[in-house]
């Protein structure tokens, strides 16, 4: 039986429309418990910092310390920091979860755009991951600089592959473009638009061909081209209010051995984690394994910008995102076809749209739960309750020692603090190292070395006249077990605040 092209169109857009709604209905579901609030509330404040004061800070504006002790602040996300406030500003905590959910629903659309010319060769790998995407994203989608470089990423891959497989093209001029923003938007980050292009560039200039690796070479016009954009994608990063040492971070970060063991996000994923066994380790292999046992010709480009993100990941779970989305630009089209059986019946074509009703259904359910969360006022996390927050604030410690998770909730409270997670900017002084010390009392230099600790010493070092920390941590033990020094002023399920009695 020949097929019309009606009959294809119909089919193609049913299964199409399967692994779309399919992920966006996971997404929706996921969203529905609200979203993350890390670091969110003290770049809200340094937002609302800069709106008022129309500058951009180069040292510590929160932390009591600063007034004793210089702290420089290389301040890379300020644009990103004003955005943010000026939603809160606008729209309440409401918005930012409604513009949260909008940007993962936007992304995720447009990496099923991108790849939708090969969806159907492979139509079980791709809904495994686009699914996959859905549930990871909702931990990376929410008030946090990263959101915008993701879009960056994805656009620059767009205009970079559009020029590399044209073999030329005016849109490839955008990308110093996005180099400027990125650098202003999420300054960490933004030494990658040129590694990219730099990438780019080596696969262009050199054919090979070897087994089943490949690599073309481009014209001489569209090699000076991109020779050109690359140089002025470096320009593009110094093109801040900071200057140099935006271009500069990225590389002083990475050799920050302290944060990189203390900072959750930091961490280099653990394989003996369930969860990141299957959302992370999975994929990574699944899309591997496309590469491994298909026929076609890998290109350069391709092995290179999979190797490379692969490796940031090794490094950071925070690069798993990221990896998400350069895949989506080179993984479907390196797998065998394994297409599902054609639609041919009527009943066949009834099954399938009832299928895609029940994922529309899904969406739907999705969506009525987050409106319950939204009527309950449950937008976005916080880690410390408004009760402990405004015993903290009505007592008005001056020299106060804060759990590091507590940090950006006392910020935005606007409770001077000792330190938060401004990891980067604390680590150049001794303030990160002895904060993590006491924090779980073991001794540690800012060099990440393991020292003896003297717990009374320390805290005189800095005089702390009063403490909040987790109820988790070796510190809480140590302060209930003096009575007669620091005072349990208040407690809750997950902290303890203290009075220092000497």
């Amino acid at each position: 039986m020949r097929f019309t092209k009606k009959q294809i169109e119909i089919e193609t857009w049913i299964l199409n429309g399967i692994v779309l709604l399919a992920a966006m209905g996971i997404l929706i579901f996921c969203f529905s418990q609200g979203i993350g609030g890390n670091d969110f509330w003290w770049h809200v404040k340094a937002g609302e910092f800069i709106c008022k004061n129309h500058v951009v800070p180069t040292e510590d504006i929160f932390s009591w310390v600063r007034f004793e002790t210089e702290i420089p602040w290389v301040a890379h996300e300020w644009m990103s920091e004003v955005i943010l406030y000026l939603i809160l500003n606008f729209f309440g905590e409401v918005g930012l979860f409604w513009i949260s959910l909008g940007a993962a629903g936007l992304m995720l659309f447009l990496l099923w755009k991108q790849a939708k010319p090969y969806l159907l060769g492979s139509v079980a790998i791709s809904l495994a991951y686009f699914c996959f995407f859905s549930i990871v994203a909702v931990g990376y989608f929410y008030g946090r600089p990263h959101i915008f470089s993701f879009f960056l990423l994805f656009f620059e891959l767009k205009f970079l592959y559009s020029f590399y497989e044209k073999d030329g093209g005016k849109s490839i001029w955008f990308v110093p473009l996005i180099a400027v923003l990125w650098s202003n938007l999420h300054g960490g980050s933004s030494n990658l638009t040129y590694l990219i292009c730099i990438m780019f560039l080596l696969a262009g200039m050199v054919p090979l061909s070897f087994g089943r690796l490949e690599s073309k070479r481009l014209g001489k016009k569209s090699l000076k081209t991109l020779g050109a954009v690359t140089v002025c994608t470096m320009g593009g990063i110094f093109v801040n209010p900071i200057g140099v040492q935006v271009f500069l971070f990225p590389y002083i970060n990475i050799g920050d051995k302290l944060s990189m063991i203390y900072v959750t996000e930091w961490h280099a994923p653990d394989v003996k984690d369930v969860s990141q066994l299957l959302l992370y380790f999975f994929p990574i292999i699944l899309i591997s394994m496309g590469l491994l046992i298909g026929k076609q010709k890998i290109r350069t480009i391709d092995l290179l910008l999979m190797l490379f993100y692969v490796y940031l990941f090794m490094r950071s779970v925070r690069f798993i995102l990221p990896w998400f989305i350069v895949a989506d630009f080179y993984a479907f089209r390196y797998f065998p076809e394994w297409k599902v059986a054609k639609i041919k019946t009527k009943s066949e074509k009834i099954a399938a749209a009832a299928f895609l009703g029940i994922l529309g259904v899904f969406c739907l359910v999705g969506l009525v739960k987050t409106a319950k969360t939204l009527q309950g006022g449950s937008f976005v996390k916080q880690v410390m309750t408004e009760e402990a927050i405004e015993v903290i604030r009505k007592d008005n410690p001056q020299r106060l020692y804060n759990d590091y998770n507590f940090g950006e909730a006392l910020i935005h409270a606007e409770i001077p603090v000792f330190f938060d997670s401004r990891a980067d900017m604390y680590a150049k002084t001794d303030i990160f190292a002895d904060g993590l010390s006491l924090c779980t009392l073991n001794g540690i230099t800012k060099e990440g070395e393991s020292v003896t600790l003297n717990v009374g010493e320390l805290i005189d070092k800095y005089d702390f006249d009063s403490f909040v920390i987790l109820k988790a941590r070796p510190l809480y033990v140590y302060l209930t077990s003096h009575p007669e020094r620091y005072e349990l002023a208040y407690e809750d399920e997950e902290l303890g605040y203290f009075r220092r009695l000497e």
